[in-house]
């Protein structure tokens, strides 16, 4: 596994080219051009769910695990845990599809790590 410090730069480097990428879509987004905009908006998603994923990583190798990773949930005013997410969600008071495809990706992950705590527990 990569050292803390390799892992902060790589992000470091993903978050510098996503600010030039989201520079180069607005331009793209003034002059409308579907294409550039398209082209744009996936390699920024691209780059958004590789930070993401280097800040799992990162939480993970300083003990902390996906459950307590924050993220952000529509209607809330500020970041909710992903164990509370998941509560939500066996609630019935969000649904999945209300959440950003990255967050679903770390509820997922989440929901493992649950279940394969439950698992260890019994």
């Amino acid at each position: 596994m990569r050292s803390e410090k390799d892992i902060r730069l790589r992000i470091d480097l993903l978050e510098g080219q996503a600010s030039s990428i989201a520079k180069m879509l607005a331009k793209a987004m003034q002059e409308h051009n579907e294409e550039a905009i398209k082209n744009y908006s996936e390699k920024l998603a691209q780059r958004k769910g590789k930070v993401e994923e280097l800040l799992w990583v990162l939480e993970v190798k300083m003990g902390q695990g996906v459950l307590d990773t924050k993220a952000a949930v529509p209607g809330m005013q500020e970041m909710v845990a992903v164990r509370d997410i998941l509560d939500l969600l066996k609630e019935g008071r969000i649904k999945m599809d209300d959440l950003a495809l990255d967050v679903q990706a770390l509820v997922r992950k989440g929901a493992l790590e649950a279940r394969n705590a439950m698992r260890h527990t019994t």
